[in-house]
């Protein structure tokens, strides 16, 4: 079929650009390089070549390199169904209108290293070997759903206020980017977090790996509606942040020691060993640092030195012994986690 299609010579193409023509093809195969090089045209202050026609080259086959680098598209690009069989070079080019490339195939290195994309950058089903969006700049959506890369880099990209990255269905082997570049601009969905952080994983980058996962936690919570999932993941929450924060058990231990020292000493529930009252043996009272450290040694399960519970409290120590054995299991096990990879 594709022998069939009108074979167009690519000078015919960039003529059309040069003069400022619209460029519109369909179903046709374009021989030779599409070489922007070539051509006389004006730079703007970025020392970009100003491309002021609309390209739509759709579900045709390009035989050729293609050098759009360092160009900057005023009108529409679109690409849509279109097959790049060797290089395809649009690095350091800016798009002003839509980016369409959408059902677009490419053989070789697709290189969108320092672009600017002004509007929306639709990959939606495209198919890359390599592709590198390498310092890109994206002011609206990057689509990438459905998509498949072997390698797709995206580092140092950056995503602006209100723009998102869509991951859905995107098949990869591995995608070079940081989580905090990232981490505000993908939507919601449990499969595209749960792939993310395989990759993480994968890739060794286990800070964003644990950082991936949280955020998946805690989006997966808000959306929530069942009462009995929604205490169980606000408790994981709490005590580990999910399993990757052993902070937050360092913090609910503290926060139940405190607790615990505010009962024992409020509710006169200690004594010095050998007084009779729960207020002061030989005149010396028992002070909010003697409950903090009793408190703190009931915690981690040890007898306390010359203070001793009041008749009735018994049970409240015994409740804070029980706690802080769990939280002292699971923060072994939270940092194990995180530290023995």
């Amino acid at each position: 079929m594709v022998d069939s299609l009108l074979m167009i010579k690519a000078e015919e193409v960039l003529e059309k650009i040069e003069k400022g023509k619209p460029v519109e093809y369909e179903n046709v195969i374009i021989y030779g390089d599409l070489d922007l090089h070539r051509l006389d045209l004006p730079l703007n202050k970025k020392r970009q070549k100003v491309i002021k026609s609309s390209i739509k080259i759709e579900y045709s086959v390009i035989k050729g390199d293609v050098f759009f680098d360092h160009a900057c598209f005023s009108g529409l690009v679109d690409f849509d169904g279109s097959s790049f069989t060797k290089a395809a070079n649009f690095s350091g080019s800016g798009f002003l209108e839509d980016a369409g490339f959408s059902d677009s195939e490419f053989a070789g290195v697709a290189n969108f290293s320092r672009a600017s994309f002004a509007t929306e950058a639709n990959f939606s089903r495209a198919r890359f070997n390599d592709a590198d969006f390498g310092r890109a700049r994206f002011e609206r959506d990057f689509h990438l759903v459905n998509a498949k890369v072997y390698t797709l880099k995206l580092s140092d990209s950056l995503f602006t206020d209100g723009s998102s990255i869509h991951l859905k269905d995107f098949n990869f082997n591995r995608l070079a980017v940081r989580w905090n570049t990232i981490s505000n601009h993908v939507p919601y969905n449990g499969s595209v977090y749960l792939t993310l952080v395989r990759n993480f994983r994968n890739l060794e980058q286990f800070e964003d790996q644990d950082e991936c996962y949280y955020q998946y936690r805690r989006e997966k919570q808000a959306r929530s509606h069942r009462s009995f999932q929604r205490l169980f993941d606000r408790l994981a929450w709490v005590s580990c942040g999910y399993g990757v924060r052993p902070s937050h058990t360092i913090l609910l231990s503290l926060a139940i020691i405190l607790i615990f020292t505010g009962i024992f000493w409020a509710g006169e529930a200690l004594q010095p060993d050998g007084g009779d009252d729960g207020q002061q043996k030989d005149g010396i009272a028992v002070s909010l640092n003697d409950a903090f450290y009793f408190s703190s040694m009931q915690f981690m399960g040890k007898t306390p030195q010359n203070l001793s519970i009041n008749e009735g409290f018994e049970f409240v120590t015994v409740m804070e012994t029980l706690l802080g054995w769990l939280l002292m299991a699971l923060f072994l096990v939270t940092l194990s986690r995180v530290m023995l990879r």
